[in-house]
């Protein structure tokens, strides 16, 4: 008798774990998919098409998620679908009523790549901190590869350091990226990828978003290092930007006090080991703004110049602008070099009543999720440092906060388990 008894309890520890992660795996996929795409996976492209930036990311992502909606793990959140109509309609109607050409093929792929953000995914808040998880694995894996790169330059052929790039055809991996750039103009030394990641820039900033997600969800500070020894190896600013920005609040209302003390530690050794490590970077980078042929003027500044000679002297172009797709247009016949950023194409296109809406569409999106708030800022900050249709922060935002259930969600679920439980 007592052997059956054990028999059974065995057999039922384990039967729920199973039929657990065989109702989780269709909702892990679709939120741990976008995740993937925008990390792993963004290097590799479709033959034919790779040589024009356009990878496998953005077409999986929407596979995935269409595979979602034929099992039933997704619903329509009908406030944000309310919210795309009203900001489609907005960016639309000013291009059919105004004169003018507009490219209508830039308006089908605004309007597509942002149908998933009036999705969500059924359970997606109990299952956030899993995705989670997923996310923070591929951070540490992404920096100890791109610490490697970085270190590992003397003595390994730079071919095996960078092999997507360097190993498989190029008909199937992503054009049109710094992929493998130098850390100065007369050096050899390349900046640190982690081998998937597109460009360095986007390496950092992953790191940097990671860095903010372990500091609001744990109090480890091992992992916190290697974040940053993996930023120092790209050598690129808009990750450092990122923490600039978001960890001073995170200390604050986090109280994580202690990540002063380490954040003053850390200073002091990139004054100790700065010249070893290259980092002048750093210095160069915040002069930048200043430098009219530098990419950081380009992203940054060169916009403000552009609207100012062509945007603000036209009210009906300030308020509604010149049109979808009309930027590069416009761009090659400007003087300064200036970059396709978000907020500059969105504000030269669609013009100040167009911008407003659209961030705001895309701001409403990204804080809807149950994870910390300083994750969606982090998050947000990455929409503004990246080309519009680039993969890596579309597949963050989605997988972390846009198909993870809204807070009202949330809240009504815990409503229904706490009167369960009374019930009981």
């Amino acid at each position: 008798m007592a052997e059956t008894t054990a028999i059974g309890n065995f057999s039922g520890v384990h039967a729920a774990p199973r039929a657990q992660s065989r109702r989780d795996f269709v909702p892990l996929l679709m939120l741990c998919t976008p995740i993937a795409c925008a990390s792993l996976l963004s290097k590799f492209g479709i033959p034919g098409y790779a040589n024009l930036g356009i990878g496998i990311a953005l077409p999986l992502m929407m596979l995935v998620l269409a595979f979602g909606m034929i099992n039933d793990c997704v619903r329509i959140e009908p406030k944000r679908l309310g919210f795309y109509c009203i900001t489609l309609s907005v960016l639309i109607l000013p291009q059919l009523l105004q004169a003018g050409t507009f490219s209508l093929n830039s308006l089908m792929m605004l309007a597509l790549l942002h149908l998933p953000y009036v999705l969500v995914v059924m359970r997606g808040d109990e299952l956030a901190p899993k995705v989670l998880t997923f996310f923070l694995h591929i951070a540490k894996l992404l920096a100890v590869l791109g610490i490697a790169q970085y270190f590992l330059q003397p003595f390994i052929d730079k071919a095996f350091l960078y092999p997507i790039d360097n190993l498989i055809p190029q008909d199937f991996v992503v054009q049109g990226f710094n992929a493998q750039g130098t850390i100065n103009y007369n050096s050899t030394q390349i900046r640190a990828t982690g081998m998937f990641m597109l460009e360095p820039s986007f390496l950092s900033q992953y790191l940097a978003v990671a860095i903010i997600a372990e500091s609001v969800t744990t109090r480890r500070l091992w992992p916190l290092g290697l974040y940053a020894l993996g930023i120092i190896a790209s050598h690129a600013g808009t990750g450092m930007l990122i923490l600039l920005i978001c960890m001073p609040f995170v200390v604050l209302f986090h109280r994580r006090w202690d990540l002063l003390a380490l954040g003053v530690l850390g200073v002091a050794g990139l004054f100790a080991f700065g010249e070893l490590l290259n980092l002048d970077f750093i210095a160069n980078r915040a002069g930048e703004f200043d430098d009219p042929n530098s990419s950081g003027f380009a992203r940054f500044v060169g916009g403000f110049y552009m609207f100012d000679q062509m945007l603000w002297p036209d009210f009906k172009r300030a308020l509604f602008g010149y049109g979808a797709g009309a930027f590069m247009d416009y761009a090659h016949l400007f003087n300064i070099e200036v970059a396709d950023m978000p907020m500059t194409k969105m504000m030269f296109e669609f013009g100040l009543v167009g911008a407003f809406t659209y961030f705001a569409f895309i701001a409403t999106s990204l804080f809807a999720s149950p994870l910390p708030r300083m994750l969606s800022v982090a998050i947000a900050l990455t929409f503004l440092l990246n080309g519009m249709y680039v993969p890596f922060s579309h597949g963050l935002a989605m997988g972390l906060l846009v198909l993870t259930s809204t807070r009202k969600v949330q809240t009504v679920t815990a409503t229904v388990l706490k009167t369960r439980a009374a019930r009981v």
